[in-house]
């Protein structure tokens, strides 16, 4: 069954270019109570999300000064080079899987433009200046005193919500402690991320204010290029248009056969992109499943069935078949398996404090006075952990040895580096072979957190002077 025609243009710019704005109810329904609830909690957790920590390290933190980052507690350095590399390999392959199983769900139900926008900006917008009838007149009709007090409150509302946000947009970047400290210091404490909060504010106030869903239809790269990772047994928001059509007015003495769509247009006012879900998957659809609400409430005072908008593949509307296990389904979670138990192997056998001793250049080995033969070596050790480790060094040698460590014990702030000298001293009568392997053990307190293997140069002892 043939519906109408796609339209040529996207559904927010008018055929000469212009901005239209969107008016768009709130809907009404289980999907709405699930998607309310599911956005009070995610708020709150993008809020809070940087202040968070577990067993002292943070949650969340990318702190690109010091190059160091830190996910679900535990920290990373340049060094893990490696291991950051996996997590954004598994989270593309993650996308990947997730979009062909569920299409743009994250965009309706968890994306932070999506959740902050229908959950903060939509209400108080409502709040201020009524339902999206009066919203319309209001700005069509004469900008009176009225007018511009609810325009000015709202703004002000907004920026006030804007700032909020950046200063917790810039906790994930210098942490809580630094963002406290700028913000009650006005930004001399912290004058750089306070630049970035206040241009933050001011991105974040444009936004929500102005730009919204427009954000989703020309800025996010995922909207364009969705429909490489879809297929015909994705689950989508679709329309059916097999029962729609051809829609219609009910009129009790029409002959006429028609299909279910009555043409009543909730869909179309409850959406927030401003498209018409009836003309086909768009790109603009975040999946927000407001249609569906909108559409199972006419449908129930009609009484006839629901769900003729409905979250199903397109397989499932067009009543076929739906495939769950699918060949680029079981690859993507076959590749991600394998990525993330190579990821847990090595993170593992990452040491806290990244430990390695090397040899000074120069003399290999040195006979003192007393007899003994010294080498001086290196240590290298960088702080991995997110909190600040007191550590000292201790050695493990097959033959009595001697440690000299001139400053330790160490204290190393997080994600800090240092070298220090170390001098092995060993008896020369002790000494039977030209290289005698010995073991530095890194020691925090009673635990060890680390280890490096060395060799000890010196001349083979024959029993002469």
């Amino acid at each position: 069954m043939n519906g109408p025609a796609m339209p040529n243009l996207t559904a927010t710019i008018g055929k000469h270019g212009k901005r239209k704005w969107v008016y768009h109810d709130p809907a009404k329904g289980k999907w709405a109570s699930r998607r309310n609830i599911l956005s009070a909690i995610l708020i709150v957790f993008y809020l809070v999300a940087p202040f968070l920590q577990i067993n002292g390290n943070p949650f969340v933190l990318f702190d690109l000064v010091s190059r160091r980052f830190s996910f679900f507690g535990h920290t990373f350095l340049a060094t893990d080079l490696y291991l950051l590399a996996l997590l954004l390999v598994m989270s593309v392959l993650a996308l990947f899987w997730f979009s062909a199983m569920f299409g743009r769900l994250w965009c309706g139900w968890a994306c932070p433009q999506t959740v902050y926008l229908d959950g903060v900006f939509y209400r108080i917008e409502r709040w201020i200046e009524g339902n999206a009838r009066q919203r319309r007149e209001s700005d069509d009709g004469p900008h009176d005193e009225g007018w511009w007090t609810k325009k000015i409150v709202k703004h002000a509302i907004f920026w006030l919500i804007a700032t909020a946000m950046s200063l917790s947009f810039t906790a994930y970047f210098i942490g809580p402690e630094a963002s406290y400290e700028m913000f009650w210091t006005f930004g001399a404490a912290h004058p750089t991320a306070m630049t970035v909060a206040v241009v933050m504010t001011a991105l974040t106030y444009f936004n929500f204010a102005w730009f919204r869903e427009q954000f989703c239809h020309f800025l996010c790269p995922y909207a364009r290029i969705q429909s490489v990772f879809l297929d015909e047994h994705s689950l989508i928001v679709g329309y059916d248009m097999e029962r729609g059509e051809p829609r219609g007015r009910m009129q009790r003495t029409e002959s006429e056969v028609r299909g279910d769509c009555v043409a009543c247009n909730r869909c179309v006012q409850v959406c927030p992109a401003g498209i018409d879900i009836r003309n086909g998957l768009q790109l603009e659809c975040i999946q927000c499943t407001a249609c569906i609400d909108a559409c199972d409430t006419v449908m129930a005072k009609i009484s006839r069935p629901l769900g003729l908008i409905r979250y199903d593949s397109l397989a499932g509307i067009e009543h076929k078949k739906h495939k769950v296990v699918r060949p680029r389904v079981m690859l993507y979670l076959g590749v991600f398996a394998v990525l993330l138990t190579l990821f847990l192997v090595r993170l593992s056998e990452r040491e806290i404090v990244d430990f390695a001793v090397v040899r000074a250049p120069g003399t290999p080995y040195l006979v003192q006075e007393d007899g003994k033969v010294r080498n001086m070596l290196q240590l290298h050790l960088t702080n991995a952990d997110a909190r600040t480790r007191t550590v000292s060094v201790t050695l493990d040698s097959p033959v009595p040895a001697e440690l000299l460590v001139p400053g330790s014990p160490f204290e190393i702030t997080a994600g800090e580096r240092i070298k220090a000298e170390a001098f092995v001293m060993i008896a020369k009568e002790n000494i039977t072979a030209l290289a005698t392997p010995i073991e530095f053990k890194l020691m925090d307190g009673a635990e060890q957190i680390g280890s490096a293997t060395a060799k000890f140069l010196g001349p083979v002892y024959t029993g002469g002077k």
